[in-house]
């Protein structure tokens, strides 16, 4: 009898450990952040060598207690919804399992299951976030404030149709396509009747709110961890993203007899310093909307609105001085990886709250939906400079993801 519920421990104890795994898979957690956050909580219930193997949409963990007992289990994971409140308040109670080591696992399920389960932002401020966030960013663009204007109606529209579709459809792509059909047939029937002059960079502002910046990110920060694997998924999840985004806008546009497809480039660069605060500033405030979107704690905004301010005024002041766009996506990158990092040891966080959300602006989900914009509509030569844009920032990224990975922890002092 004895026996059989040290047997029951283990697996009860194996199966929290799993759902912490699963848990933070579904919310966008990387590979080692998984794996880390799981070897933590075996160590803390006592599980004797444990074994975890974590890829793209599965989990396999093994362990042996102390009487000598195996157990082994497979966990498949649903579809990844980046979340990072989710992956703050398992890192937290992670950090207390350690510490204590007086929870039961019982205990840590019915906690988990209380993450899970708990609500996130209500669908106003969520909205408002669609406003705020694609107004923001068409500014920090280039737009003008009166198109910047329309781009955060357009935005907004995007999420009102999204929020109601959402509950018949759930395939993300087909999601998308419709946010970017709900976006051309906007922006094009507001211009019609003379609202909004650039419709390139309306529809670019707009657009930003269905970009996968968080997917990008962490398919960077995989290939950085040579799990080629996962990383090799979630570009291709981004990339897909992509092409979708294009197709709705450059069909949309083939069915409107009033429009015609976009060919015009356009340049983020801030010849004054007003221009350069501003958009700055608008930076900022996106960045704080996209963290709303992706169910971030309010105590982060503010880091997160200044980290991601910041980095966009280092990146328009490098290019306005450089002339070089690898230049300054790299060293833009390299202040925002670092100061990720720093923040997360200071306020006890994951690093992909603040490098998720505040790299946003420096991605290269943007370029590469041009880039396929413009080959489906025939300017070849423009898809090509755009396509080779998107895979030099990616792998600029990475460079600069790879080169913070090895400073020294003594460089990120920990609170005491």
């Amino acid at each position: 009898m004895d026996q059989a519920l040290n047997k029951s421990s283990i697996e009860k104890e194996l199966e929290a450990t799993l759902l912490a795994g699963r848990l933070l898979m579904e919310s966008g957690a990387e590979i080692y952040r998984i794996e880390e956050t799981m070897f933590h909580i075996a160590r803390a219930f006592g599980l004797a060598k444990f074994e975890v193997f974590v890829i793209s949409r599965g989990i396999f963990a093994s362990a042996l207690n102390q009487n000598g007992f195996s157990e082994a289990k497979v966990n498949t994971t649903k579809e990844t919804f980046v979340n990072l409140r989710k992956l703050e308040e398992i890192n937290r109670l992670s950090r207390r399992l350690s510490a204590e080591k007086n929870m039961s696992a019982d205990d840590l399920i019915e906690d988990l299951n209380a993450i899970d389960n708990k609500n996130d932002y209500a669908a106003l401020p969520r909205l408002f976030a669609y406003f705020l966030g694609a107004g923001s960013f068409a500014f920090a663009l280039g737009s003008s404030w009166q198109d910047s204007l329309v781009s955060a109606v357009t935005g907004l529209l995007i999420g009102v149709s999204l929020h109601f579709v959402h509950r018949f459809i759930k395939t993300d792509l087909i999601l998308t396509i419709i946010g970017s059909i709900v976006a051309t047939l906007s922006v094009n029937l507001m211009h019609l009747v003379g609202i909004g002059e650039y419709r390139g960079l309306i529809i670019l502002g707009a657009l930003m709110v269905l970009v996968p910046g968080a997917f990008f990110v962490n398919s960077i920060r995989e290939f950085s961890q040579n799990n080629y694997a996962t990383g090799l998924s979630l570009m291709v999840s981004a990339l897909l993203t992509c092409i979708s985004i294009s197709v709705g806008v450059a069909a949309t546009i083939e069915a409107l007899p009033f429009a015609d497809q976009m060919t015009g480039v356009f340049s983020v660069s801030a010849p004054t310093i007003g221009i350069l605060l501003q958009r700055s500033l608008m930076a900022g405030i996106g960045t704080i909307s996209f963290s709303l979107l992706y169910s971030t704690p309010k105590r982060f905004f503010l880091d997160l609105g200044l980290l991601g301010g910041t980095t966009w005024m280092l990146y328009l002041l490098l290019l306005d001085w450089s002339h070089f766009d690898v230049v300054a996506i790299f060293l833009s990158s390299l202040l925002v990886i670092f100061s990720s990092r720093f923040l997360a040891v200071k306020r006890k966080s994951p690093a992909s709250i603040f490098l998720s959300t505040s790299m946003f602006p420096l991605i290269p989900g943007i370029s590469f939906y041009r880039a396929v914009y413009f080959l489906l509509t025939g300017s070849n030569d423009l898809a090509m400079e755009y396509l080779r844009t998107s895979f030099v920032t990616a792998f600029t990224i990475a460079l600069a993801i790879i080169i913070v990975q090895q400073f020294p922890m003594k460089l990120f002092p920990r609170k005491s």
